[in-house]
């Protein structure tokens, strides 16, 4: 394992080396990268970390998962994204709340720059972009003293009908949560699987979105009927305000082929 790590100081000296974003990485084999980063102050406490996906993975079509307006807990109070081109002349088209009221934004990203979407993001955003480029998720609990999360998006010709978490609720009680996005017009009844037990639940139609929690001790595996494809994420952590299902909707393991 090879660590690059070093100190940001702000405001940013572009004539500086630093690894803080646009590196370029290549290999003569397969790798996996991942990158992490907080602030000096208050420190780890309020950190995250996330892959960093090749290349070969970008994509040209997102839809975001969840956002400011999922009530599932205080964490999602902040929500943002972030865009990087792989291309020169990339023109990307980012919706904050999807088909909602709110204007897109349309840029031109050259390769190794990216944009910040700095919170407002809804379930259902989307990003459109005429050459791949990597999407990322932040979110946070406004005003907490720690809890923020990154998640990598996978673009939605990756996504599957078929996921799995390693993850389970922990043995203090800290729960794993799964929540699984549904862009079908229709309902999506889903088959799960642990080491507790099988059963199935419906995920409502149009963006909508159903939590679930994974038992202690046990990862889970989770396919629908139908074959359709959905999108599925994990958090782990505290939800101060369960629910059990919601229309509308932390990245987790990949999609199982």
């Amino acid at each position: 394992m090879l660590a690059l790590r070093n100190l940001v100081t702000l405001p940013r000296n572009p004539a500086t080396m630093l690894f803080d974003g646009r590196d370029r990485v290549a290999a003569t084999k397969a790798i996996v990268v991942s990158r992490a980063a907080w602030a000096t102050t208050p420190g780890t406490v309020l950190a995250s970390a996330v892959e960093v996906p090749a290349t070969i993975d970008y994509g040209t079509r997102f839809i975001c998962p969840l956002g400011q307006d999922v009530i599932a807990s205080a964490m999602f109070e902040y929500a943002g994204l972030f865009v990087m081109a792989g291309e020169d002349g990339t023109s990307v088209t980012i919706d904050p709340d999807g088909s909602g009221p709110s204007n897109a934004v349309v840029i031109v990203l050259n390769r190794g720059e990216s944009y910040q979407v700095n919170g407002g993001i809804k379930k259902g955003a989307t990003v459109a972009a005429t050459k791949p480029v990597q999407v990322h998720l932040a979110t946070g609990d406004i005003g907490a003293n720690y809890e923020s999360r990154w998640f990598r998006l996978y673009p939605v010709e990756q996504w599957s009908s078929s996921y799995i978490t390693p993850v389970g609720t922990s043995a203090n009680g800290n729960p794993a949560y799964v929540f699984l996005f549904n862009t079908n017009t229709s309902p999506l009844t889903i088959n799960y699987a642990s080491t507790v037990g099988t059963g199935s639940f419906v995920v409502p139609g149009s963006n909508g979105v159903y939590q679930f929690q994974v038992p202690q001790n046990s990862g889970a595996r989770f396919n629908s009927v139908s074959n359709q494809d959905f999108y599925a994420l994990c958090t782990v952590a505290p939800i101060r305000r369960p629910i059990t299902s919601m229309t509308g909707a932390s990245r987790w393991y990949r999609p199982m082929a």
